[in-house]
């Protein structure tokens, strides 16, 4: 078992671009089904989760299992699972909304070391969503909240800040453009770098900036890109990252996906570490 993981996690680029040429590049025909994967959704209102206003528990982020990726060089194997979930709580009945997102990195193929998970993002938030009004032929509405993010870490590799923030996003038709805007509550410097209490990482905002900038397409097939940029032009740190998706054949509710990103801020553990990924799994909202 373990040395078929190692050889498995040796060989990661020639089995990401062989999934990827046999899932993308395929001919249409050979990917034919008695009821089309990828049939037309409605042109004029295309559902995006991130905008869903459903009452009581629902969705909320993109939620999705990434069995293979391969980075770069850090800290641990390159080779890892990612999976990310996310949902949401409408309180009472209103618009304010309870949100819980969570992201790990998984060393599954790193048996030598006990498949250990390098780091967790546990992320809630609380948010008033806005009602959206109609502007510039589209639609435009906002969410203003607070929210936490740390990694449950311990000592020098424990990472954490609270923000406040507003989310504006404008859509229309098959297009959605969002932005996070948000100002990082300060915290206490540290007596010492062991000290529990104080700013585990005073110099975050310096690599994470101070906006998210997000856009979405979708096309009528279901098809869709979602691209993500942010960071801090004045110090020269940034991010960036790409997902495209398509459907499964005979799963409504389930896409194939790919994403590539680079740069600082991949994960809390990460934010002052340049790191690119490739990776290739299945989305279960979006």
């Amino acid at each position: 078992m373990m040395s078929a993981c190692r050889s498995f996690a040796s060989s990661s680029r020639a089995l990401l671009a062989a999934a990827c040429a046999a899932l993308w590049l395929a001919p249409a025909a050979s990917r034919a089904a008695p009821e089309r994967a990828d049939r037309p959704e409605p042109p004029a209102s295309v559902a995006y989760q991130i905008l869903d206003e459903s009452q009581g528990l629902s969705l909320h982020d993109e939620m999705f299992i990434l069995p293979f990726t391969h980075a770069d060089t850090y800290n641990g194997a390159r080779s890892e699972i990612v999976f990310q979930l996310s949902s949401k709580q409408a309180l009472f009945g209103s618009r304010v909304y309870f949100a819980y997102r969570q992201v790990s990195f998984w060393q599954a193929y790193n048996v030598k070391d006990s498949s250990p998970f390098r780091d967790t993002n546990y992320n809630p938030e609380l948010f008033y969503r806005l009602r959206q009004r109609p502007w510039s032929g589209g639609s435009l509405g906002a969410d203003v909240g607070f929210e936490h993010e740390s990694n449950g870490q311990r000592g020098d590799i424990s990472r954490s800040w609270n923000q406040f923030y507003v989310t504006p996003a404008w859509q229309r038709d098959r297009l959605l453009l969002r932005a996070e805007l948000r100002w990082r509550v300060p915290e206490s410097e540290k007596s010492s770098p062991l000290d529990p209490r104080g700013d585990d990482n005073p110099d975050i905002t310096d690599y994470m900036g101070n906006v998210d900038l997000h856009a979405y397409y979708r096309w009528a097939n279901g098809r869709q890109v979602h691209l993500m940029a942010r960071g801090n032009l004045g110090a020269g740190h940034g991010f960036a990252s790409v997902n495209f998706s398509r459907r499964l054949p005979h799963e409504p509710n389930a896409w194939l996906v790919l994403t590539l990103s680079h740069g600082y801020g991949e994960s809390l553990l990460d934010y002052d570490r340049k790191v690119s990924r490739v990776g290739i799994g299945f989305m279960l909202s979006r």
